[in-house]
């Protein structure tokens, strides 16, 4: 029976990394699409000209990331953008405005684009594609070996994609940094976040692992988007479910982000951290009187300043978080 039940959470784990598009219940989706018609506008690129990449780079570099890490990020831009990105819908040029939160891209012609040339390869997705640029703000112990499980049902897909990519993309130590950061925690079986958030900080603390530059503005950081996992009431978990980075960008914050692994890159600018909270709590927290808390924020290793629940849905109220 626990095995049925971690098979079922393979559903959850395979929509790590991108929109959670599949609520509870067909009724659920309702409110939820009659909301997003309200939604703010979302400007975004997908990275496609080399103009935006190479004022994009001069951005990462400049908030602490390596010149070798920022064009090993564009270098996977371009392998997706090349490789499936013809019919895709991206946006060509520079930063699009739309009316919604959600860009909408053709996901059909994407993967079957992408698995014509690369059959045993799912791609990089979120959590790679962070730590391919935060590695080196992110401090771990030297020479520890993190006892990250093969079997990790989080990630399983994370592991076969280093595994099969066309160009090693961390040394082994870095993999096991890489591990050590995104394996699951063990929690408490509660709605309150506050309990998970400090369930998170501990297991990384125990982990040795610490945020270089935790409390500069100037520097990129890492947000993250925890989700909990009741397998049964008396096994939970949190774990990374998405992931992008954070940057200084002509005055306003820009959010680098890999949706999946067959989904594209995007760069969205936003003028404050409350309205990157609400993009990403639009696209996660999605689902309707469920037993496990709702997704919550990180920057770096704290609850990010500006985090709130999804105000774009309906009762959204009466399952705010204790915060």
């Amino acid at each position: 029976m626990k095995r049925l039940l971690l098979m079922s959470f393979l559903s959850l784990a395979a929509i790590a990394c991108q929109e959670k598009k599949d609520p509870t219940t067909a009724a659920a989706e309702t409110p939820q699409e009659t909301q997003e018609k309200a939604a703010p506008t979302l400007t975004y690129s997908n990275l496609v000209d080399t103009p935006t990449q190479e004022k994009v780079q001069q951005a990462l570099i400049a908030a602490g990331i390596s010149e070798a890490h920022a064009a090993a990020f564009l270098e996977s831009v371009a392998l997706f953008n090349q490789t499936a990105g013809a019919k895709a819908n991206l946006v060509p040029k520079g930063f699009a405005t739309i009316d919604s939160l959600l860009p909408k891209y053709d996901e059909v012609a994407i993967q079957t684009d992408w698995m014509s040339k690369y059959p045993a390869f799912q791609g990089y997705n979120c959590r790679l594609t962070s730590f391919t640029l935060l590695r080196d703000l992110i401090s771990f112990p030297t020479g520890k070996k993190f006892d990250n499980k093969a079997e990790d049902e989080v990630l399983f897909i994370d592991r076969e994609s280093l595994r099969n990519a066309p160009k090693k993309l961390f040394t082994p130590a870095e993999e096991n940094d890489f591990f050590a950061l995104f394996t699951e925690v063990p929690t408490t079986n509660t709605k309150d976040i506050n309990l998970h958030l400090q369930a998170m900080q501990k297991a990384w603390k125990a982990r040795g692992i610490a945020f270089r530059y935790a409390n500069d503005p100037t520097k990129a950081s890492l947000i993250s988007a925890v989700f909990h996992s009741q397998l049964t009431p008396e096994e939970n978990m949190i774990f990374v479910g998405h992931v992008g980075v954070l940057l200084p960008y002509e005055g306003k914050l820009l959010f680098v982000e890999k949706l999946a692994f067959q989904e594209p890159y995007q760069a969205i600018l936003f003028a404050n951290r409350t309205e990157l909270s609400d993009y990403l709590m639009n696209r996660y927290d999605v689902e309707w009187e469920q037993p496990n808390a709702i997704p919550f924020i990180m920057e770096n290793d704290q609850l990010m300043d500006g985090y709130r629940p999804n105000p774009y849905k309906v009762g959204a109220n009466s399952n705010s978080p204790s915060l």
